[in-house]
């Protein structure tokens, strides 16, 4: 049998014209060899975009956890987008062109190399598959959803697919843990509290921004700005630790947050923030120091840095 390329499948499940009618479901195949099932899911692509649509193989039962949770609530755990997530990605874009990309969390994203291209070709192939048969049977990826499984494609040791239905698993417990020093505590404490200052603050990723490494990491950026001046309190930037990765990151935080405000010499009476993560990660900081801590849709003085 020929065997196709990732641009060659990508053009054939374009041509399918089923985009929408698989954009409410995922399934997965599990090739033989791969230690993750990978989960398919369709992005669709904003009108404003040359990419028409991002068909998604997100890697493991965690992450396909990770992503349900972050589409119930966006304040979920530690990504913020799923560009953030470990997986494949075959982007198909408006002029017909089909690309296939890995992403891992806190890299940048990268078009995915020959070998990393041979394995996705195996998946694709199952997945368009399972596209065709959609086109007759629109219920085929809820067949095993009565046994609290997904619908999957498995490779089996003599190279032969079979429809298996992948029990799911509970989720993982998920914990954060904000610690401060006692020292930066301390000093915090003996610091004047400003009432009337109020201070604009988030914490973000800065697209098209990346350290210069041979695999470049993604950058955020932390700035917070005095609301009524605009004069910039907080504005640093930096990468994810390989070790500590993107949770790691969110932790600390707080923590820098604490350290800045230390070395501006006061605490302001309120921090606005617009992130449910954000706040969530600065709530512990309340119970330390006597600010406001509010949460608003936008942050006028901060857009306009």
């Amino acid at each position: 049998m020929k065997k196709h390329t990732v641009e060659e499948i990508g053009a054939k499940m374009d041509a399918l014209g089923v985009w929408e009618a698989i954009a409410s479901y995922n399934w997965a195949i599990k090739p033989k060899g791969s230690v993750f099932p990978y989960f398919c899911q369709l992005l669709k692509a904003g009108d404003d975009t040359p990419i028409k649509n991002r068909f998604l193989m997100l890697e493991g039962w965690q992450t396909l956890h990770d992503y349900v949770c972050m589409r119930v609530d966006e304040s979920y755990g530690f990504y913020t987008s799923p560009m953030e997530m470990p997986h494949y990605e075959l982007v198909t874009l408006k002029t017909g062109e089909c690309k296939v990309f890995r992403h891992d969390a806190g890299y940048m994203p990268h078009e995915a190399t020959e070998t990393q291209k041979d394995f996705v070709a195996r998946i694709l192939w199952e997945a368009y598959g399972v596209m065709m048969r959609i086109e007759s049977d629109r219920n085929l990826p809820l067949k095993f959803t009565g046994e609290q499984a997904i619908f999957a494609r498995v490779e089996r040791s003599d190279g032969t697919w079979c429809d298996e239905p992948l029990v799911i698993p509970p989720p993982r417990t998920y914990v954060e843990k904000v610690a401060f020093a006692k020292d930066d505590i301390t000093k915090a404490k003996d610091l004047p509290i400003m009432t009337g200052e109020r201070m604009e603050l988030d914490f973000r990723i800065c697209m098209g921004i990346m350290t210069k490494e041979p695999r470049p990491r993604t950058i955020y950026e932390l700035l917070a700005v005095n609301s009524a001046t605009g004069e910039k309190i907080i504005d640093s930037r930096t990468s994810m630790h390989p070790e500590l990765g993107l949770k790691g990151m969110w932790e600390s935080v707080a923590p820098q947050i604490l350290k800045a405000l230390i070395g501006y010499g006061r605490i302001p009476g309120e921090i606005a923030v617009k992130s449910q993560r954000l706040f969530r990660m600065l709530r512990p900081l309340c119970i330390e120091l006597p600010f406001k801590l509010s949460i608003h849709d936008s942050l006028p003085a901060l857009a306009a840095k």
